[in-house]
């Protein structure tokens, strides 16, 4: 489909609104510049919230963890091999997150985790309401590792943490660890739809330029243009729940021509497992077992999805046996 061959696209109605989660690859027409936009809906709500639909962190942490989500699932949805990848923050004392994690699959599937001190954060705000991602973190590390599996290495990028948003880190992370031009923009914030609680949206968009080859040519002039395009988009028009992502790409790129290659599904799916932690439990001897045991049960609980687990002592010896 090239966008830019059909009429103005009409928005959609707010109050009827799409939270399916995707991803999609585009290029712009006769250039060198390639792109990937990533809508998150009902996926950032089951991260950001509980099983009772309590908010599981305060906005400012929530919003930093969507961001790295979506980085996530925009970088591992371009990978050529089946694996994952996972973002990191790591952050100093001066900031309130210690950690900040998004594990991505190449399948698609999404979980993120952010680990954070109440007492600093609540001083920072003293300062700024809405602190960025610096402010937040307190400088730190920004990193990417992708994971091919147990038979092959894993490969880490590192970089600092450098901006206000993620996407600045990221922009940095690739121009320092991947030498490829990229520009990237995400949104995410909480939106109120008429007669229903406000729920979470996210969004966000990402370029990149190709190398030249006979058939691009010179591919400088290409990436100015897109990159000027391109950032003339605003946060609101990226999570703007009547703007579908297809007509946000015609109405930034539409001059030169946009062409949609696919779009992918994504999902909240957290790899933790019931048989798995039952096995390593199993694994241990009874003495360690017991040191982690409290009246006869152990209980384990995800960090990612939440879920808790309950084993009885008596039925993990009695596997062992």
């Amino acid at each position: 489909m090239t966008q830019s061959q059909t009429s103005n696209p009409k928005s959609s109605n707010p109050e009827t609104l799409d939270l399916i989660d995707n991803i999609t690859v585009f290029q712009l027409d006769g250039t060198s510049v390639r792109g990937r936009s990533v809508l998150m809906g009902n996926l950032l709500n089951e991260a950001l919230k509980t099983h009772t639909g309590e908010e599981r962190y305060p906005e400012p942490i929530a919003r930093l963890l969507g961001e790295a989500m979506m980085i996530g699932a925009i970088v591992a949805q371009a990978l050529k091999f089946k694996g994952r990848l996972v973002v990191q923050c790591h952050g100093t004392n001066e900031g309130a997150i210690s950690l900040l994690m998004a594990d991505c699959t190449t399948d698609g599937h999404v979980r993120g985790y952010a680990r954070w001190d109440k007492t600093q954060l609540k001083m920072l705000q003293l300062d700024n309401r809405n602190p960025g991602a610096k402010t937040l973190l307190g400088g730190g590390t920004f990193s990417m590792t992708i994971d091919q599996g147990p038979d092959m290495d894993q490969y880490q990028g590192l970089s600092a943490i450098e901006g206000a948003s993620l996407s600045d880190c990221a922009e940095h992370y690739f121009r320092q660890s991947e030498q490829i031009p990229t520009a990237l923009r995400l949104a995410c914030g909480q939106i109120q739809v008429p007669g229903k609680a406000p729920i979470w949206r996210g969004a966000g968009m990402m370029i990149q330029r190709v190398g030249a080859d006979t058939a691009r040519g010179d591919t400088e002039d290409m990436w100015t243009m897109a990159k000027s395009l391109f950032e003339t988009v605003t946060d609101a028009e990226l999570i703007d729940p009547a703007l579908p992502q297809n007509d946000l790409l015609y109405r930034l790129f539409n001059e030169t021509g946009v062409r949609i290659i696919a779009k992918e599904a994504i999902d909240a799916q957290c790899a933790c497992s019931e048989k798995r932690l039952r096995q390593t439990l199993e694994s241990f001897d009874t003495n360690a077992l017991n040191d982690m045991a409290d009246d006869g049960i152990i209980t384990a609980n995800c960090e990612f999805c939440t879920t808790d687990y309950v084993f009885k002592i008596s039925e993990l010896l009695e596997a062992k046996s």
